[in-house]
Protein backbone atom coordinates (compact mmCIF):
# COMPACT_ATOMS: atom_id res chain seq x y z
CA UNK A 1 0.00 0.00 0.00
CA UNK A 2 2.79 2.12 0.53
CA UNK A 3 5.32 1.76 -2.88
CA UNK A 4 6.89 4.39 -4.03
CA UNK A 5 8.03 5.38 -0.21
CA UNK A 6 11.69 5.07 1.29
CA UNK A 7 12.19 2.74 4.04
CA UNK A 8 12.64 5.76 6.70
CA UNK A 9 8.80 7.27 5.53
CA UNK A 10 7.42 4.19 5.62
CA UNK A 11 8.24 3.39 8.82
CA UNK A 12 6.80 6.89 9.89
CA UNK A 13 3.86 6.19 9.00
CA UNK A 14 3.83 2.91 10.48
CA UNK A 15 4.54 4.73 13.68
CA UNK A 16 2.44 7.08 13.42
CA UNK A 17 -0.53 4.26 12.50
CA UNK A 18 0.09 2.40 15.21
CA UNK A 19 -0.03 5.10 17.31
CA UNK A 20 -3.18 6.32 16.34
CA UNK A 21 -5.03 2.52 16.58
CA UNK A 22 -3.59 2.32 20.45
CA UNK A 23 -4.97 5.92 21.81
CA UNK A 24 -8.37 5.14 19.96
CA UNK A 25 -8.27 1.67 20.70
CA UNK A 26 -7.34 2.73 24.98
CA UNK A 27 -10.19 5.63 24.59
CA UNK A 28 -12.64 3.05 23.20
CA UNK A 29 -11.78 0.19 25.77
CA UNK A 30 -11.90 2.38 28.46
CA UNK A 31 -15.59 3.54 27.72
CA UNK A 32 -16.85 0.55 27.11
CA UNK A 33 -14.89 -0.88 30.17
CA UNK A 34 -17.03 1.84 32.55
CA UNK A 35 -20.82 0.05 31.63
CA UNK A 36 -19.36 -3.83 31.46
CA UNK A 37 -20.95 -6.39 32.39
CA UNK A 38 -24.44 -5.81 30.30
CA UNK A 39 -26.68 -8.19 27.97
CA UNK A 40 -26.32 -8.51 24.62
CA UNK A 41 -27.24 -5.58 22.48
CA UNK A 42 -30.17 -6.91 19.73
CA UNK A 43 -30.55 -6.33 16.32
CA UNK A 44 -31.40 -8.13 13.25
CA UNK A 45 -27.54 -9.03 12.58
CA UNK A 46 -27.09 -10.26 16.34
CA UNK A 47 -30.23 -11.86 15.34
CA UNK A 48 -28.87 -13.96 12.19
CA UNK A 49 -25.84 -14.32 14.27
CA UNK A 50 -27.74 -16.26 16.64
CA UNK A 51 -29.11 -18.42 14.35
CA UNK A 52 -25.68 -19.75 12.55
CA UNK A 53 -24.94 -20.60 16.13
CA UNK A 54 -27.91 -22.41 17.02
CA UNK A 55 -29.12 -24.15 13.65
CA UNK A 56 -26.16 -23.43 11.37
CA UNK A 57 -28.63 -20.82 8.94
CA UNK A 58 -28.83 -17.52 7.99
CA UNK A 59 -32.49 -16.97 9.50
CA UNK A 60 -34.78 -15.20 12.09
CA UNK A 61 -33.67 -11.58 11.19
CA UNK A 62 -36.59 -10.33 13.43
CA UNK A 63 -37.47 -13.13 15.71
CA UNK A 64 -37.00 -16.75 16.68
CA UNK A 65 -38.72 -19.34 13.54
CA UNK A 66 -39.15 -16.82 11.11
CA UNK A 67 -37.06 -18.57 8.42
CA UNK A 68 -34.36 -18.19 6.07
CA UNK A 69 -33.03 -14.10 5.38
CA UNK A 70 -30.96 -12.10 3.60
CA UNK A 71 -32.42 -8.85 5.36
CA UNK A 72 -28.70 -8.85 6.12
CA UNK A 73 -25.36 -8.54 3.65
CA UNK A 74 -23.95 -12.40 5.01
CA UNK A 75 -19.82 -11.24 6.30
CA UNK A 76 -21.11 -9.20 9.41
CA UNK A 77 -23.80 -11.90 10.96
CA UNK A 78 -21.02 -14.55 9.84
CA UNK A 79 -18.37 -12.72 12.18
CA UNK A 80 -20.47 -12.44 14.94
CA UNK A 81 -21.60 -15.65 15.23
CA UNK A 82 -17.73 -17.10 15.50
CA UNK A 83 -17.56 -14.66 18.26
CA UNK A 84 -20.37 -15.59 19.74
CA UNK A 85 -19.21 -19.46 19.39
CA UNK A 86 -16.20 -18.38 21.78
CA UNK A 87 -17.08 -16.10 23.98
CA UNK A 88 -20.98 -17.37 24.49
CA UNK A 89 -24.05 -14.76 24.07
CA UNK A 90 -23.83 -13.36 27.80
CA UNK A 91 -21.67 -10.72 29.21
CA UNK A 92 -18.44 -12.33 27.34
CA UNK A 93 -20.50 -12.25 24.14
CA UNK A 94 -21.21 -8.83 24.15
CA UNK A 95 -18.05 -7.19 25.27
CA UNK A 96 -16.48 -9.29 22.12
CA UNK A 97 -18.85 -7.70 19.84
CA UNK A 98 -17.91 -4.04 21.31
CA UNK A 99 -14.00 -4.77 21.62
CA UNK A 100 -14.32 -6.47 17.80
CA UNK A 101 -16.25 -2.82 16.86
CA UNK A 102 -13.78 -0.70 18.72
CA UNK A 103 -10.48 -2.50 17.01
CA UNK A 104 -12.04 -1.64 13.39
CA UNK A 105 -12.85 2.07 14.23
CA UNK A 106 -9.47 2.50 15.58
CA UNK A 107 -7.78 0.71 12.50
CA UNK A 108 -9.71 3.26 10.25
CA UNK A 109 -8.68 5.99 11.94
CA UNK A 110 -5.06 4.92 12.12
CA UNK A 111 -5.37 3.70 8.49
CA UNK A 112 -5.64 7.67 7.86
CA UNK A 113 -1.66 8.42 7.76
CA UNK A 114 -1.63 5.67 5.04
CA UNK A 115 -4.15 7.32 3.34
CA UNK A 116 -3.33 11.12 3.60
CA UNK A 117 0.63 9.82 1.91
CA UNK A 118 -1.23 8.08 -1.13
CA UNK A 119 -3.67 10.72 -1.75
CA UNK A 120 -0.92 13.31 -1.71
CA UNK A 121 -2.81 15.06 0.96
CA UNK A 122 0.69 14.84 3.59
CA UNK A 123 1.59 12.42 6.33
CA UNK A 124 0.92 15.62 9.30
CA UNK A 125 -2.96 16.22 7.61
CA UNK A 126 -2.83 11.90 8.17
CA UNK A 127 -1.34 12.35 11.67
CA UNK A 128 -3.50 14.99 13.02
CA UNK A 129 -6.85 13.60 11.40
CA UNK A 130 -6.06 9.71 13.30
CA UNK A 131 -5.53 11.29 16.38
CA UNK A 132 -8.69 13.42 16.10
CA UNK A 133 -11.07 10.79 15.19
CA UNK A 134 -9.27 8.39 17.86
CA UNK A 135 -9.37 10.80 20.42
CA UNK A 136 -13.02 11.96 19.98
CA UNK A 137 -15.54 9.11 19.47
CA UNK A 138 -18.80 11.39 19.56
CA UNK A 139 -20.47 9.09 17.57
CA UNK A 140 -19.67 6.37 20.16
CA UNK A 141 -22.40 3.71 20.35
CA UNK A 142 -21.93 3.54 16.83
CA UNK A 143 -18.38 2.87 17.00
CA UNK A 144 -18.48 0.28 19.53
CA UNK A 145 -22.22 -1.77 19.88
CA UNK A 146 -21.07 -3.85 17.21
CA UNK A 147 -24.57 -4.67 16.40
CA UNK A 148 -24.22 -3.21 13.39
CA UNK A 149 -21.18 -3.21 10.49
CA UNK A 150 -20.34 0.11 10.26
CA UNK A 151 -16.96 0.40 12.06
CA UNK A 152 -15.88 -2.62 9.66
CA UNK A 153 -17.16 -0.95 6.70
CA UNK A 154 -15.73 1.92 7.86
CA UNK A 155 -12.22 0.35 8.20
CA UNK A 156 -12.27 -1.16 4.63
CA UNK A 157 -13.13 1.96 2.64
CA UNK A 158 -10.42 3.08 4.14
CA UNK A 159 -8.15 0.45 2.69
CA UNK A 160 -10.29 0.69 -0.83
CA UNK A 161 -9.26 4.18 -0.55
CA UNK A 162 -5.35 3.64 -0.25
CA UNK A 163 -5.43 0.96 -2.88
CA UNK A 164 -6.92 3.19 -5.55
CA UNK A 165 -4.89 5.88 -4.58
CA UNK A 166 -1.98 4.13 -4.84
CA UNK A 167 -2.89 2.64 -8.67
CA UNK A 168 -3.87 6.34 -9.41
CA UNK A 169 -0.45 7.66 -8.16
CA UNK A 170 1.38 4.74 -10.12
CA UNK A 171 -0.93 5.59 -13.17
CA UNK A 172 -0.66 1.80 -13.97
CA UNK A 173 -3.96 -0.15 -14.37
CA UNK A 174 -2.64 -3.56 -14.22
CA UNK A 175 -4.66 -6.97 -14.44
CA UNK A 176 -3.03 -7.73 -11.33
CA UNK A 177 -4.19 -4.59 -9.19
CA UNK A 178 -7.27 -4.49 -10.80
CA UNK A 179 -7.55 -8.26 -9.17
CA UNK A 180 -6.76 -7.33 -5.60
CA UNK A 181 -9.35 -4.56 -5.91
CA UNK A 182 -12.12 -6.75 -7.05
CA UNK A 183 -11.33 -8.86 -4.15
CA UNK A 184 -11.28 -6.56 -1.38
CA UNK A 185 -14.41 -4.17 -3.06
CA UNK A 186 -16.26 -7.88 -3.54
CA UNK A 187 -16.03 -8.43 0.28
CA UNK A 188 -16.77 -5.03 0.84
CA UNK A 189 -20.17 -5.51 -0.77
CA UNK A 190 -21.13 -8.37 1.37
CA UNK A 191 -20.46 -6.11 4.31
CA UNK A 192 -22.09 -3.23 3.50
CA UNK A 193 -23.82 -2.89 -0.02
CA UNK A 194 -23.78 0.87 0.32
CA UNK A 195 -20.49 0.71 -0.87
CA UNK A 196 -21.52 -0.57 -4.02
CA UNK A 197 -22.63 3.42 -5.12
CA UNK A 198 -19.44 4.38 -4.25
CA UNK A 199 -17.44 1.73 -6.90
CA UNK A 200 -19.73 3.05 -9.41
CA UNK A 201 -18.59 6.47 -9.22
CA UNK A 202 -14.84 5.65 -8.79
CA UNK A 203 -15.59 3.59 -12.26
CA UNK A 204 -16.60 6.80 -13.71
CA UNK A 205 -14.00 9.03 -11.87
CA UNK A 206 -11.37 6.89 -12.92
CA UNK A 207 -12.19 6.46 -16.68
CA UNK A 208 -12.80 10.27 -17.20
CA UNK A 209 -9.47 10.99 -15.45
CA UNK A 210 -7.21 8.50 -17.36
CA UNK A 211 -9.08 8.71 -20.37
CA UNK A 212 -6.25 8.43 -22.09
CA UNK A 213 -5.59 5.09 -21.05
CA UNK A 214 -8.71 3.82 -21.52
CA UNK A 215 -8.06 0.73 -22.78
CA UNK A 216 -5.76 0.02 -19.69
CA UNK A 217 -8.33 1.63 -17.26
CA UNK A 218 -11.18 -0.67 -18.96
CA UNK A 219 -9.26 -4.04 -18.14
CA UNK A 220 -8.58 -2.63 -14.88
CA UNK A 221 -12.19 -2.40 -14.40
CA UNK A 222 -13.54 -5.46 -15.73
CA UNK A 223 -11.02 -7.66 -13.68
CA UNK A 224 -12.05 -6.02 -10.65
CA UNK A 225 -15.84 -6.36 -11.50
CA UNK A 226 -15.16 -9.87 -12.20
CA UNK A 227 -13.23 -10.32 -9.35
CA UNK A 228 -16.09 -8.90 -7.31
CA UNK A 229 -18.83 -10.55 -8.85
CA UNK A 230 -16.89 -14.06 -8.65
CA UNK A 231 -16.70 -13.53 -4.77
CA UNK A 232 -20.56 -12.07 -4.48
CA UNK A 233 -21.61 -15.40 -6.58
CA UNK A 234 -22.07 -17.82 -3.91
CA UNK A 235 -24.25 -15.30 -1.53
CA UNK A 236 -26.65 -14.96 -4.22
CA UNK A 237 -26.48 -18.34 -5.80
CA UNK A 238 -27.58 -19.10 -2.28
CA UNK A 239 -30.24 -16.64 -1.65
CA UNK A 240 -31.90 -17.95 -5.52
CA UNK A 241 -31.79 -21.59 -3.64
CA UNK A 242 -33.39 -20.99 -0.88
CA UNK A 243 -34.96 -17.35 -0.73
CA UNK A 244 -36.08 -18.16 -4.60
CA UNK A 245 -34.80 -14.90 -6.07
CA UNK A 246 -31.34 -14.28 -7.15
CA UNK A 247 -29.91 -11.11 -4.07
CA UNK A 248 -26.62 -10.07 -4.35
CA UNK A 249 -26.43 -8.31 -1.17
CA UNK A 250 -29.22 -8.05 1.35
CA UNK A 251 -33.11 -8.08 1.08
CA UNK A 252 -34.38 -5.33 3.17
CA UNK A 253 -34.42 -2.42 0.58
CA UNK A 254 -38.71 -2.66 0.50
CA UNK A 255 -39.12 -2.26 4.38
CA UNK A 256 -36.44 0.83 4.32
CA UNK A 257 -38.12 2.70 1.67
CA UNK A 258 -41.91 2.08 3.39
CA UNK A 259 -40.79 3.43 6.65
CA UNK A 260 -39.12 6.15 4.90
CA UNK A 261 -42.02 7.19 3.55
CA UNK A 262 -45.27 7.36 4.62
CA UNK A 263 -47.55 9.36 6.79
CA UNK A 264 -46.03 7.80 9.71
CA UNK A 265 -42.47 8.71 10.34
CA UNK A 266 -40.41 11.43 10.27
CA UNK A 267 -36.60 11.21 8.35
CA UNK A 268 -34.88 10.36 11.66
CA UNK A 269 -34.57 6.90 12.26
CA UNK A 270 -33.34 7.48 15.53
CA UNK A 271 -36.51 9.13 16.27
CA UNK A 272 -38.48 6.48 14.75
CA UNK A 273 -37.44 3.59 16.39
CA UNK A 274 -38.64 4.95 19.91
CA UNK A 275 -42.82 6.00 18.59
CA UNK A 276 -45.29 3.29 19.10
CA UNK A 277 -46.13 2.99 15.90
CA UNK A 278 -42.70 1.83 14.65
CA UNK A 279 -43.26 -0.62 17.26
CA UNK A 280 -47.19 -1.81 15.94
CA UNK A 281 -45.50 -2.17 12.38
CA UNK A 282 -41.97 -2.99 12.45
CA UNK A 283 -41.65 -7.00 12.11
CA UNK A 284 -38.66 -6.96 14.26
CA UNK A 285 -40.64 -5.27 17.19
CA UNK A 286 -44.20 -6.86 16.29
CA UNK A 287 -45.52 -10.54 15.78
CA UNK A 288 -48.35 -9.57 13.59
CA UNK A 289 -45.73 -8.16 11.37
CA UNK A 290 -43.62 -11.33 12.01
CA UNK A 291 -46.01 -13.63 10.72
CA UNK A 292 -46.64 -12.17 7.65
CA UNK A 293 -43.07 -12.19 6.72
CA UNK A 294 -43.20 -16.08 7.85
CA UNK A 295 -46.11 -16.74 6.18
CA UNK A 296 -45.61 -14.98 2.84
CA UNK A 297 -41.41 -15.04 2.78
CA UNK A 298 -39.05 -12.72 3.20
CA UNK A 299 -39.01 -11.80 -0.23
CA UNK A 300 -42.33 -11.46 -1.25
CA UNK A 301 -43.12 -9.38 2.00
CA UNK A 302 -40.26 -6.73 1.00
CA UNK A 303 -41.92 -7.03 -2.24
CA UNK A 304 -45.02 -5.98 -0.98
CA UNK A 305 -43.48 -3.27 1.51
CA UNK A 306 -42.01 -1.74 -1.69
CA UNK A 307 -44.79 -1.22 -3.57
CA UNK A 308 -46.46 0.17 -1.22
CA UNK A 309 -43.92 2.71 -0.50
CA UNK A 310 -43.81 3.71 -4.61
CA UNK A 311 -47.62 3.86 -4.38
CA UNK A 312 -47.25 6.46 -1.66
CA UNK A 313 -44.49 8.46 -2.98
CA UNK A 314 -46.51 8.44 -6.41
CA UNK A 315 -49.36 9.94 -4.75
CA UNK A 316 -47.25 12.33 -2.26
CA UNK A 317 -44.70 13.77 -4.81
CA UNK A 318 -44.46 17.32 -3.08
CA UNK A 319 -44.59 15.64 0.17
CA UNK A 320 -41.68 13.32 -0.75
CA UNK A 321 -39.48 16.47 -2.25
CA UNK A 322 -39.71 17.92 1.06
CA UNK A 323 -38.50 14.38 3.12
CA UNK A 324 -35.72 13.50 0.16
CA UNK A 325 -34.39 17.35 1.24
CA UNK A 326 -34.50 17.02 5.01
CA UNK A 327 -32.91 13.69 4.83
CA UNK A 328 -29.90 15.25 2.94
CA UNK A 329 -29.62 17.91 5.71
CA UNK A 330 -29.95 15.51 8.33
CA UNK A 331 -27.07 13.14 6.84
CA UNK A 332 -24.74 16.13 6.29
CA UNK A 333 -26.10 17.84 9.53
CA UNK A 334 -26.92 15.06 12.01
CA UNK A 335 -29.15 15.76 14.75
CA UNK A 336 -27.56 13.73 17.99
CA UNK A 337 -28.61 12.83 21.00
CA UNK A 338 -26.87 16.07 23.23
CA UNK A 339 -25.82 19.19 21.28
CA UNK A 340 -22.52 19.31 21.99
CA UNK A 341 -22.39 16.38 19.77
CA UNK A 342 -24.73 17.83 16.92
CA UNK A 343 -22.36 20.94 16.95
CA UNK A 344 -19.08 18.87 16.86
CA UNK A 345 -20.66 16.75 13.88
CA UNK A 346 -21.79 20.28 12.25
CA UNK A 347 -18.56 21.19 12.60
CA UNK A 348 -16.88 18.19 11.44
CA UNK A 349 -18.98 18.47 7.53
CA UNK A 350 -18.10 21.89 7.57
CA UNK A 351 -14.26 21.84 7.78
CA UNK A 352 -14.18 18.60 5.55
CA UNK A 353 -15.92 20.87 2.85
CA UNK A 354 -13.39 23.32 3.30
CA UNK A 355 -10.40 20.88 3.30
CA UNK A 356 -12.22 19.19 0.39
CA UNK A 357 -12.03 22.68 -1.14
CA UNK A 358 -9.00 23.47 -0.89
CA UNK A 359 -7.33 19.99 -1.96
CA UNK A 360 -8.98 20.73 -5.51
CA UNK A 361 -7.91 24.25 -5.68
CA UNK A 362 -4.05 22.60 -4.69
CA UNK A 363 -4.32 20.36 -7.16
CA UNK A 364 -4.29 17.18 -5.46
CA UNK A 365 -6.20 15.33 -8.10
CA UNK A 366 -6.22 11.82 -5.74
CA UNK A 367 -9.00 13.81 -3.42
CA UNK A 368 -11.03 13.36 -6.26
CA UNK A 369 -11.87 9.98 -5.03
CA UNK A 370 -12.55 10.76 -2.14
CA UNK A 371 -14.78 13.64 -3.13
CA UNK A 372 -16.66 10.85 -5.20
CA UNK A 373 -17.37 8.55 -1.70
CA UNK A 374 -19.08 11.73 -0.48
CA UNK A 375 -21.22 12.52 -3.31
CA UNK A 376 -22.06 8.69 -4.24
CA UNK A 377 -22.48 7.32 -0.52
CA UNK A 378 -25.39 9.24 1.27
CA UNK A 379 -27.39 8.72 -2.40
CA UNK A 380 -29.43 6.10 -0.91
CA UNK A 381 -30.28 8.14 2.20
CA UNK A 382 -31.27 10.65 0.12
CA UNK A 383 -34.81 7.98 -0.14
CA UNK A 384 -34.47 6.29 3.27
CA UNK A 385 -34.75 7.74 7.09
CA UNK A 386 -31.86 8.63 8.00
CA UNK A 387 -29.25 8.18 11.70
CA UNK A 388 -25.42 8.92 12.57
CA UNK A 389 -24.58 5.61 12.70
CA UNK A 390 -25.74 5.66 8.53
CA UNK A 391 -22.96 7.83 8.08
CA UNK A 392 -20.16 6.43 9.86
CA UNK A 393 -18.37 4.80 7.36
CA UNK A 394 -17.56 8.06 5.38
CA UNK A 395 -16.98 9.95 9.08
CA UNK A 396 -13.15 9.02 8.67
CA UNK A 397 -12.47 10.49 5.44
CA UNK A 398 -14.24 13.27 7.47
CA UNK A 399 -11.71 13.90 9.69
CA UNK A 400 -8.99 13.71 6.94
CA UNK A 401 -10.27 16.21 4.69
CA UNK A 402 -11.08 18.57 7.86
CA UNK A 403 -7.26 18.03 9.33
CA UNK A 404 -6.30 18.83 5.71
CA UNK A 405 -8.08 21.89 5.81
CA UNK A 406 -6.37 22.66 9.18
CA UNK A 407 -2.74 21.58 8.44
CA UNK A 408 -3.35 24.12 5.14
CA UNK A 409 -4.67 27.08 7.68
CA UNK A 410 -1.24 26.73 9.78
CA UNK A 411 1.11 26.53 6.83
CA UNK A 412 -0.50 29.77 5.89
CA UNK A 413 0.64 31.31 8.68
CA UNK A 414 3.94 30.34 8.93
CA UNK A 415 4.44 31.59 5.60
CA UNK A 416 3.25 34.82 6.37
CA UNK A 417 4.79 35.31 9.65
CA UNK A 418 7.52 38.11 9.81
CA UNK A 419 11.18 36.93 9.66
CA UNK A 420 13.43 38.35 12.34
CA UNK A 421 16.27 39.11 11.46
CA UNK A 422 19.01 38.59 14.63
CA UNK A 423 19.52 42.29 15.81
CA UNK A 424 16.01 42.94 14.97
CA UNK A 425 16.83 43.99 11.81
Amino acid sequence: MMSGLTAQQRNRVVIWGSAVFLVGFVVRLVLVLKTYPHELSVSEPVNIALSLVRTGKYADAYGAGVGPTAHSAPLHPLFLSVLFRIFGTGAAGSLAMEMSAAIAISLSFALLPVLAVTSGLGLNSGVLAGFAGALLPVNFWSQTSGTFDQPFTSALLVALCILLCRVWGAASFTKADGAVFGVVAGIGCLLNPALIQILVAWAIVTAFRFRQQLRQVLWFLAVSSLCALLIMTPWAIRNYVTLGSLIWTRSNFGLELQRSNNDMFTTDNEHNVLTAEWLRTNPFTTESERAKVRMSGEVTYQRAEQEEAFAWIRTHKRRFLVLTAERVRLFWLPRMRRPWQTLFETCLTIMALCGLVVALWKGKTRAWLMSAVLISYPTVYVITQVSPRFRLPIESILFLFSAYAVSSLCTRFREDAPIRLPGGQ
